[in-house]
């Protein structure tokens, strides 16, 4: 007998295709669970189906040898339009399956059992079925594994539907900050092209540069795509384009920085001093307008050393000024050091100003 439709069948459609689960690969989770029915239910044959428009499809199988079969002939079309669970100790007693050819044939299934995969919305997607080829019934604790197992395949098929979800409302998210802070930083720009007062325009300038930084730092994350770590090169290739486009004009910057990878939080404090490094140097180290910045990262494991240095005009005084903090500046390369245990190490000889930050003297962070 051919199985009927479900009273709401398209309903059940597409809640089956919510799920997204026809048509893709095998996966380990799933053939594992069919494998434990099978052993556990003492079944040859086990598979986790799932009833289509026209034709059943298997996600997982053991004993079958295939991925679809037409739904004339299924036995799980007959399961999903009863309750959780059917059993049937004997297809041939069964006038739902007594014509079948999988159950007429030589060997023919004799025997079937299936607990219902269920929908968020209560509607039966498919079964999580043994078969036998001998008349038989499973005993009570079978029984209860069956139904186990089934409610394990739709909580691991929910957990991917929520995350999904999750990664669209995720990316919507970050598309969202990155345009934010592109706005934010342009505004700022404009405004301190805009601005008479010089020291107004030095802060407009040093906050857009933040931006900048900050902009780059969040598309970086933003593309690791599940990795836990952070490509040095390509996020500070990032901040130079960006800090080019802010230095005045006869001020070159160079940033030197292997292939190396380091977490979230030891790549946003390094750009932040950085930044703060350059933005100091424009501001007090060129006053011939002419100069040169550099800056060399190097991470390799857990050991990481990051050395700023500019040829402007700083000597013992400024360095002083530098080691102790007086300035917004080197107050928030000192703050962030901080955080990490490690004391900045300033140097000025009249002929620019160096800093020098080494893991190897206090743990790292990241």
């Amino acid at each position: 007998m051919k199985p009927e439709r479900h009273p709401r069948e398209d309903d059940r459609l597409r809640e089956l295709r919510r799920y997204g689960i026809l048509d893709t690969d095998k996966e380990r989770e799933f053939d594992e669970l069919v494998e434990i029915a099978s052993d556990i239910c003492e079944a040859p044959v086990s598979v986790i189906n799932f009833i289509d428009e026209g034709r059943q499809w298997f996600k997982a199988e053991v004993g079958l040898g295939v991925r679809s079969t037409p739904l004339d002939t299924s036995l799980c079309g007959h399961a999903v339009l009863q309750g959780d669970y059917i059993e049937i100790p004997d297809t041939l007693d069964d006038k739902r399956m007594a014509d079948n050819p999988l159950c007429t044939g030589d060997p023919g299934f004799r025997f079937y059992a299936g607990s219902v995969l269920k929908g968020a919305n209560g509607l039966p997607l498919g079964t999580l079925c043994v078969l036998d080829h001998r008349p038989r019934a499973l005993s009570d604790h079978q029984r209860k594994v069956l139904r186990v197992l089934s409610r394990h395949i739709m909580r691991e098929l929910d957990l991917r539907i929520a995350l999904d979800r999750e990664q669209t409302l995720r990316r919507e998210v970050d598309h969202r900050v990155k345009n934010s802070l592109a706005s934010i930083g342009a505004l700022l720009s404009m405004k301190a092209r805009r601005e008479t007062d010089s020291a107004a325009r030095l802060a407009l300038e040093d906050a857009s540069n933040r931006i900048r930084s900050l902009s780059s730092l969040h598309a970086e994350l933003h593309e690791l795509d599940g990795q836990a770590s952070v490509s040095l090169q390509s996020l500070f290739m990032r901040i130079e384009i960006d800090l080019r486009q802010l230095l005045p004009e006869g001020i070159q910057l160079t940033i030197s920085v292997g292939d190396d990878r380091v977490g979230p939080q030891l790549a946003n404090s390094l750009v932040l001093i950085v930044n703060e490094f350059v933005a100091n140097s424009v501001k007090h180290a060129f006053g011939s307008g002419h100069g040169s910045i550099k800056v060399e990262i190097e991470a390799k494991g857990d050991r990481w050393s990051l050395v700023c240095c500019d040829d402007g005009s700083a000597g013992a005084k400024e360095a002083e000024r530098a080691a102790t903090g007086s300035g917004l500046g080197t107050r928030v390369i000192h703050s962030i050091a901080s955080s990490m245990d490690i004391a900045p190490q300033w140097r000025a000889d009249g002929y620019g100003m160096e800093l020098k930050l080494d893991s190897s003297t206090a743990n790292s962070v990241g």
